[in-house]
């Protein structure tokens, strides 16, 4: 994104791509990351930069303006070598880089000669994640490609497996681009990375985490997430990481900005030079000044200390949803990897009909309520909560179907890898599930919808679940659609625009409840009662009430999402 998509860069890697395939970060964003990792002042010419993934030289070549305004004569012209280098796979960027680089130290009065030497010497075309560089930095800064693992030859992907340890579950690319970075810092050397935010929080994340934290110090943290730092603007929630080789102990700057132009980046750079957690009065961005970071793998649950501090107070009060002393499980409806063949009408006739399982989706549950669109998944499994498939020779009518519809079920990854259960459903299907009353939540949503589904149906994986044997499922849900609820979402969850978050079963499963049996009999009549009430106040009272919350609380809870559109 630093200028054209390399090798790396495939299409749709992130929900919008620009048709020439050319995006490039903004030159006031790559001067403000330039100034919070450092890389400024007189002295350039003892100091290295690193551009990971330089593409057309969004970086390098402002790097390379600043290195030649620092020096003081021409002496020191041919004391340049390595101080700066650029490496990308793309070689068509490479060439445009080199020249953009020519073009820099000319203008700075290097003579063209040495210009185009020291180009060719910094601008290499290699694959970063498997280049031996062979030395350390002190500055690692730029934007590394964002790219899923379905988008990443498998090969080079099994390589990147077993080099980056962090580089883990369905981690993107970025995060071993992130490790790498690090590990090639010299002693208190700064990385500076704009990038998705969302290793800050989700589960693939942690081990990124977990090792920031063991040897590194974070310095800034910029959330772009509602910004527009790349041309042409694309949609993929980055924020700016400035983080220091060592574990000195300092404060942590978070700044939050609303469109990321050179008037907000001036915002930022007075807030971290004053250090007070203010900015100007006219400024949108939010400062927040922490004394303290988080530690080991734990998410990054960033909105402001209050909020923090409160979210601490309610972990150590309750017990989290995904915990078995909850009395609740959270889980996910079923994937198939074949919508087309395995979801059909409950009147499909082309397979046996005690095949046929009724299932809800998103759709139906948008009202608020369920209202079943007779769906059905085809069960490929044997009765019972078994990992063994039908015999499709008992089944003759499923066998027939299943074989018309082989080469799109064998297509599927869950099928290549198993080819004798080429027939099967990427998860399994529990039938116990079905008839388990359960509350239905979407993924993305503006707001907490929770749908009461009595045990008639079974959930489609664009559905997550909440279930459980001890509590009564109106009770669970006041808390759950409460602003509470979504308190926790907000401070756990990836946020996303337009006010969405996502409402996945890993953030789920983190929601803190009281104890069940703590909790007064007249409470919990009342969180019934106030199950189907359209009056938001009135379900955050009783919630408020059985958290304990003071009137502050209760305000900071429900004015986070209100904020942050006003911001």
């Amino acid at each position: 994104m630093n200028s054209a998509f390399s090798v790396y860069r495939k299409i749709d890697t992130s929900p919008a791509v620009a048709v020439d395939g050319k995006v490039t970060t903004k030159p006031h964003i790559v001067d403000l990351m330039l100034d919070l990792s450092g890389y400024s002042g007189s002295s350039l010419r003892s100091k290295s930069l690193l551009d990971p993934g330089c593409g057309q030289g969004a970086f390098v070549v402002r790097a390379a303006r600043r290195l030649v305004a620092s020096l003081r004569k021409t002496a020191e012209f041919d004391d340049l070598a390595d101080c700066l280098v650029g490496i990308d796979k793309d070689a068509d960027a490479i060439k445009v880089c080199r020249l953009q680089v020519i073009d820099a130290l000319i203008s700075g009065g290097i003579p063209r000669r040495l210009a185009t030497k020291l180009a060719e010497r910094w601008i290499v075309c290699a694959d970063f994640l498997d280049h031996p560089l062979g030395r350390h930095f002190d500055f690692v800064v730029g934007n590394p490609p964002y790219v899923r693992q379905e988008a990443i030859p498998k090969k080079s992907l099994e390589r990147y497996r077993s080099v980056f340890e962090c580089f883990y579950d369905r981690a993107d690319l970025y995060v071993a681009f992130f490790e790498n970075g690090l590990n090639l810092l010299r002693p208190g050397g700064t990385l500076g990375f704009i990038c998705p935010d969302r290793f800050t929080r989700n589960n693939y994340g942690k081990k990124l985490r977990g090792l920031i934290s063991e040897r590194f110090a974070v310095r800034h943290v910029l959330d772009l997430a509602q910004a527009s730092p790349f041309e042409p603007d694309v949609t993929c929630y980055p924020g700016i990481f400035i983080i220091t080789e060592g574990k000195a102990a300092g404060a942590v700057h978070h700044l939050r900005l609303t469109d990321g132009g050179p008037d907000e980046c001036n915002a930022v750079r007075s807030a971290v030079s004053n250090g007070c957690g203010r900015v100007r009065s006219e400024s949108k961005v939010i400062h927040h000044r922490y004394e303290a970071w988080f530690s080991g793998e734990e998410q990054w649950a960033v909105e402001s200390p209050a909020h923090l501090e409160l979210m601490r107070r309610l972990e150590a009060d309750g017990v989290p949803l995904g915990e078995e002393a909850s009395g609740c499980r959270v889980g996910i409806g079923v994937a198939t990897g074949a919508d087309d063949v395995f979801i059909v009408d409950a009147n499909f006739v082309e397979v046996e009909h005690e095949l046929l399982m009724p299932l809800v989706t998103t759709r139906d549950i948008a009202s608020g309520r369920v209202d079943w669109t007779r769906n059905c998944v085809i069960n490929p499994f044997a009765n019972g909560d078994s990992t063994n498939l039908i015999d499709l020779r008992k089944f003759p009518k499923a066998k027939s179907y299943f074989e018309r519809h082989r080469a799109r079920l064998c297509g599927r990854n869950v099928a290549q890898r198993d080819l004798d259960r080429w027939y099967r459903t990427i998860d399994r299907i529990y039938p116990s599930l079905r008839t388990t009353p359960k509350l239905l939540i979407p993924d993305i949503k503006a707001e907490n919808l929770i749908v009461l589904e009595q045990g008639r149906l079974y959930p489609h994986h664009n559905l997550y679940y909440v279930a459980s044997e001890y509590w009564d499922l109106r009770a669970l849900r006041t808390i759950l659609r409460s602003s509470l609820g979504r308190f926790f979402i907000w401070m756990y969850g990836v946020k996303m625009r337009g006010d969405f978050l996502r409402f996945q079963a890993q953030y789920l499963r983190r929601i803190c409840i009281p104890p069940l049996m703590s909790i007064p009999k007249a409470t919990l009549k009342k969180m019934i009662a106030v199950d189907g009430s359209p009056d938001a106040s009135e379900v955050d009272g009783v919630v408020a009430e059985l958290y304990g919350l003071n009137d502050e609380e209760l305000e900071l809870v429900q004015g986070t999402s209100a904020r942050r559109r006003a911001n």
